[in-house]
């Protein structure tokens, strides 16, 4: 019994953390789409929604998730700890592509 309680657990903390990083991966794009399209809404609109349905997300899920994560403020902010580690990637990753 202890065998399958162990495997059962593994299994949730990993579909957890896969949740997690999605939606730390979709926050982060729409956010640095977000700037980038900055002045160009229709263009912001297309790439948010394309991003959207590349994660099999709705804008609902990420508010919905958003509100979830605020009601605690350590897990609020070690979100925005990996939303922000994961746009300095992402810059990084972008940059190297330019040299």
């Amino acid at each position: 019994m202890l065998p399958i309680l162990i495997f059962f657990f593994a299994c949730h903390i990993d579909k957890g953390k896969t949740k997690d990083e999605k939606f730390v991966k979709t926050y982060g794009e729409i956010l640095f789409l977000t700037e980038k399209f900055k002045n160009d809404t229709l263009k912001l609109k297309e790439k948010i929604d394309s991003v959207l349905n590349a994660n099999q997300m709705t804008m609902k899920q990420i508010d919905s998730l958003a509100y979830v994560y605020s009601k605690d403020p350590k897990k609020w902010a070690k979100f925005f700890d990996d939303v922000k580690k994961y746009l300095e990637d992402k810059k990084l990753n972008v940059q190297a592509k330019k040299h």
